[in-house]
């Protein structure tokens, strides 16, 4: 069939075809389960400026295998790179400017984006193979092709998006930095975890007692969750018996934790000083006017910061210099907004426009922080895991504002205090830490 490409001479051609770019779509071994879990079956592949697409069989019964590096070899050729899931791809082929057409959609239309899942013979398969973990080996390779094919139109539209401010960023920086997190994967207690979790279906990402999550990057704010197989990761529930359910693959669980980490972001940006004693602390001695704080002091000026930091200021603090600059802050981006049509992350660059619904001040400035801590994190992140790239260490879960690192001690104590410098930055963002033999930290 014309649309396979098995032969040195179709190779040549789909090369040749390369230099206006094209989109890719790397067909695995089961849709269902995590990347990470999965072969390469083939690679479809349509060229922008050519009428059809091509498959490129690597692992299927029904075409002349390729191998993947010849496969890889003919992707490196075009000047751009298309695709639904960047991060998913990073998977099967590391390659140079690509495109994620989901994150481009979701920065300008602040949507997620869907695939049809139309083809009725692919759909039969999962319907009655869904566990099968090589199922898109058995599924005629015409059929594939179709599915890609009807993939590639549904996606017409967002080929000809302009790149937005931002996009960069999280295209490359924040698709590499998570995408090496996920590799890590989580060790657990199997039936344990089964029990208390309840994940869709174990094999989808569970091998060998360790589970793999995955972060999704296409939200509003940017600020990624964290679940995949019906198991939410970012929202770990704080019962006991849920969070030993997850134990290290090395020798102990690290949480590195911000302290009053969005309330210092906020400082930073409207110019109030902060010291590197607890930020709540501090502004509990404002509100209380003395020095001893007690602990259900401590909470009310935590709940306190809380509503402030996304715009609901008290009215019996609202004369003290901080919520003066924060309320300056706040009507500051809204009339920025309002007049530019937009404002920006001063670390990313993203940019949220006036496509997005139902805007007010208050949401305005909460989308503002959750982009501010997002963008800081990823250079954070960034840091991180290039210092750990020789360590037995690794990032084991990434929540925000804490970072759990599954330590091996071999690494030693040089490496923790290392580690706290890259995330404290100079000492602007105070870290504390946690240690646990599981995730009750």
């Amino acid at each position: 069939m014309f649309y396979i490409i098995e032969t040195e001479e179709q190779i040549q051609l789909l090369k040749n075809l390369g230099r206006k770019g094209g989109y890719v779509e790397v067909i695995s071994s089961n849709d269902n389960y995590h990347p990470l879990l999965t072969t390469t079956v083939a690679v479809y592949l349509r060229p922008l400026d050519h009428p059809e697409g091509y498959i490129i069989p690597i692992s299927h019964d029904e075409g002349l295998n390729l191998t993947k590096d010849c496969v890889s070899d003919i992707l490196k050729e075009y000047t751009t790179l298309y695709t639904f899931d960047k991060k998913e791809l990073m998977y099967h082929f590391i390659l140079p400017s690509v495109i994620d057409l989901s994150l481009l959609h979701s920065m300008t239309s602040y949507n997620r984006l869907e695939l049809p899942r139309s083809n009725s013979t692919c759909n039969w398969y999962y319907n009655r193979f869904y566990d099968f973990k090589e199922i898109n080996a058995i599924i005629p390779i015409s059929k594939l092709f179709e599915k890609c094919e009807e993939n590639y139109k549904s996606l017409g539209k967002i080929l000809h998006i302009a790149i937005p401010n931002g996009f960069d960023f999280y295209n490359k920086t924040a698709t590499s930095v998570f995408f090496m997190i996920e590799r890590a994967g989580l060790r657990i207690t199997y039936q344990s975890f089964l029990e208390l979790f309840k994940p869709n279906n174990p094999v989808y990402s569970i091998d060998n007692n360790i589970i793999y999550t995955s972060y999704n990057l296409y939200n509003t704010t940017s600020r990624p969750t964290n679940a995949f197989n019906s198991v939410n990761f970012a929202a770990i529930p704080k019962a006991p018996e849920f969070r030993k359910a997850i134990i290290p693959q090395n020798d102990v669980f690290v949480e590195m934790d911000f302290d009053g980490y969005h309330l210092r972001l906020l400082c930073e940006q409207i110019g109030y000083e902060l010291t590197d004693e607890s930020a709540h602390v501090q502004l509990a001695r404002l509100y209380f006017g003395k020095d001893e704080i007690a602990e259900d002091e401590y909470a009310k000026a935590k709940q306190i910061n809380f509503h402030a930091i996304y715009g609901k200021i008290p009215p019996e603090y609202a004369f003290l210099e901080i919520f003066d600059k924060i309320q300056n802050y706040i009507n500051g981006l809204w009339k920025q907004f309002k007049e530019q049509g937009y404002v920006e992350d001063p670390i990313s660059g993203k940019r949220f426009t006036q496509d997005l619904p139902e805007m007010h001040p208050q949401k305005l400035m909460n989308y503002m922080m959750q982009s501010l801590e997002t963008s800081r994190n990823i250079l954070i992140l960034k840091d991180v895991l290039m210092f750990l790239q020789d360590k037995k260490s690794s990032l084991a879960l990434y929540t925000y504002d804490a970072f759990v690192f599954d330590f091996d001690k071999e690494d030693g104590k040089e490496t923790l205090e290392s580690l706290e410098k890259i995330m404290n930055q100079g000492g602007k963002y105070p870290i504390k830490f946690k240690y646990s033999s599981n995730l009750v930290l």
